[in-house]
């Protein structure tokens, strides 16, 4: 298996521990130390405790809120040192999200993710999701 492919195996493997798994005590296994989240604001993108952050957030303000979440790896492409993940996530709105309450809709979030690997760990990561269209699945009519 070649760099690549080990590297979106790797990804995949992040996300089934830390996202799905919710065990934030796994990133050192994954991330660099000084590791570059730019999808986090800027006062907390750098270094392995501004991500612990950042996934504690995740795993604690956004997950709750639906009842059995997926996450599906739709493609993913390699280059060089850099893997291109397209992902959808999907649940149940059942819990409060961003302070509106549960609506019981299925609501699925588009992203793509950019993660740059350095010795086998993800050391730089970028991503862009269509929270708009996600927000009005939920809110709809």
């Amino acid at each position: 298996m070649g760099a690549g492919e080990r590297n979106k195996q790797t990804l995949r493997e992040f996300v089934r521990i830390v996202w799905e798994g919710r065990d934030v005590s796994a990133l050192p296994t994954y991330w660099t130390d000084d590791c570059v989240n730019h999808a986090a604001p800027e006062d907390g993108r750098v270094g392995l405790d501004a991500l612990r952050a950042y996934h504690e957030g995740f795993l604690k303000g956004f997950l709750p809120a639906f009842s059995d979440p997926e996450i599906e790896f739709v493609q993913q492409v390699a280059e060089g040192d850099r893997v291109v993940s397209q992902m959808v996530f999907r649940g149940k709105h059942t819990g409060p999200l961003f302070g509106k309450p549960p609506t019981g809709k299925a609501a699925s979030l588009a992203s793509i993710r950019i993660d740059r690997f350095d010795g086998g760990k993800i050391a730089e990561h970028w991503s862009v999701a269509d929270m708009d269209g996600f927000m009005r699945q939920i809110e709809g009519p």
